[in-house]
């Protein structure tokens, strides 16, 4: 075993409950109560009704089930289609070093295992802060998108061995399930170029079934290579380094559920400073119609959302919320970037598209310079009638060093459950996930996340 897997086995294997400090406990609920709030609001997306379908052909033994719905299936294929459901509207956690990810679309592989076992709140919170670390530290310690990898090729480790955790792997065991997933999921970056499709978020929930499967099939006594990072032939060739771990929490670090970034809007990360710039502008238009925009960013937030031309003739909700042009003019134009703004009819809507003909994205050295440690972007709006406007937004809300209260997390997921869940339903899971460590079966807390 390369010391790579060596590290992030062990790791995984041996974290204990009573390790995890008050902070990471609550930090593992707050990351819960996001994703569940970001599923209820995906539940009703078109490739969300094709994983529901999908999962409807088999049944596991003991079964998962797909939240919202209630399907009972395969753990693999419950983390399939709730992974989908988490991600489906880009407002879920994001974290970013020398690469950046999504860590709470492994939380779907600890809620399949959890669902098909009967693990308690405590195990499955253990195994919340077991996805974030092993998520985090790779996105810490290696840029994966250096070999053409999706970044998504971290939640499938992560996801190998939060559901690894959940079945009570030992080291060993660990280990073969981190193979198993890695070698196998190789999600290739051109899913996020140019024009995209629904496998921007199917790419993650391919990979949480990944890491399900690797991890079940490695609790049979299945093998895969020993040396999935430093062999020839193994990821660290592939992007020209070995990474170096970072401490993990309790072990010399602070534990991640704490450092997550979480998004007050169903846009891609990068553009959330973007957002808050646009909004503060437009409580001084008072109504002014607007000439030209130009948005100022750090040179990744420009690479992912405003340089490639695509980005500027959205025609479909993946390519959108990917959009700096599209969510900026939204913000101008509505006041909101929520899933209302990601209609087919408002994508196509004359006014939003006259007004992205009309904005620029450009790079700020000074910006590009700051990341990742500090966030940051500027919008200037030139109005018809000649003002100019213009705001600077550093570190966005949501931020780690900006963070969403408790309240404002509360506030999204009952956002996103109107229309699904009845607003009594809404409280009562509400206050179990907040209480996680007090249910004796995590089954129950399911049961409240289906709709009548």
């Amino acid at each position: 075993m390369d010391a790579p897997t060596e590290a992030l086995a062990g790791y995984a294997a041996s974290l204990t409950y009573d390790e995890l400090t008050p902070e990471a406990i609550h930090g593992a609920k707050r990351c819960l109560v996001d994703a569940m709030a970001c599923a209820l609001g995906g539940s009703s997306g078109e490739p969300i009704a094709m994983a529901r379908e999908l999962a409807r052909s088999a049944v596991g033994v003991p079964p998962s089930r797909v939240l919202v719905s209630g399907e009972p299936t395969t753990p693999e294929l419950a983390a399939f289609a709730n992974a989908f459901m988490i991600r489906y509207l880009d407002a879920n956690d994001a974290y970013q070093s020398k690469d950046g990810g999504h860590p709470s679309d492994s939380l779907a592989a600890v809620l399949a295992i959890a669902d098909a076992t009967g693990a308690t709140g405590r195990d499955t919170i253990l195994g919340v802060v077991t996805a974030y670390e092993i998520s985090c530290a790779l996105i810490e310690a290696e840029s994966v998108t250096l070999g053409g990898f999706d970044q998504t090729l971290h939640g499938a480790i992560a996801s190998g061995l939060a559901a690894g955790k959940m079945l009570g792997l030992d080291a060993g065991r660990m280990g073969q399930a981190l193979s198993l997933a890695l070698v196998s999921s190789v999600p290739l970056r051109v899913m996020r170029d140019g024009t995209l499709t629904m496998w921007k978020s199917g790419s993650s929930a391919a990979v949480t079934r990944n890491g399900v499967f690797g991890a079940r099939l490695a609790a049979l006594g299945m093998t895969g290579p020993t040396d999935p990072f430093l062999a020839p032939g193994g990821l660290a060739a592939k992007i020209g380094y070995a990474p170096e771990l970072p401490p993990f929490g309790g072990r010399g670090g602070e534990f991640r559920t704490t450092r997550t970034n979480m998004k007050p809007f169903a846009a891609e990360y990068h553009s959330q400073a973007a957002i808050w710039a646009a909004l503060e502008i437009r409580e001084s238009l008072v109504g002014e119609p607007i000439a030209e925009v130009a948005i100022h960013t750090y040179e990744h937030a420009y690479r992912r959302t405003g340089s490639d031309p695509a980005k500027f003739d959205v025609r479909d909700r993946e390519t959108a919320d990917h959009s700096m042009p599209y969510v900026v003019a939204a913000a101008l134009l509505d006041g909101a970037v929520g899933p209302a703004q990601f209609t087919q009819a408002r994508i196509n809507d004359p006014a939003i598209r006259e007004l992205i003909a009309h904005t620029s994205v450009s790079e700020d050295p000074a910006l590009t310079a700051g990341y990742p440690g500090r966030l940051g972007a500027g919008v200037e709006v030139l109005t018809v009638g000649g003002r100019t406007l213009s705001a600077v937004q550093g570190d966005p809300k949501g931020h780690a060093r900006n963070p969403m209260s408790d309240d404002e997390l509360a506030r999204k997921f009952r956002d996103y459950a109107d229309g699904v869940l009845p607003p009594a339903q809404v409280e009562s899971v509400l206050e179990r996930l907040w209480s996680l460590e007090r249910e004796p079966d995590v089954r129950a807390v399911i049961d409240s996340l289906i709709a009548p």
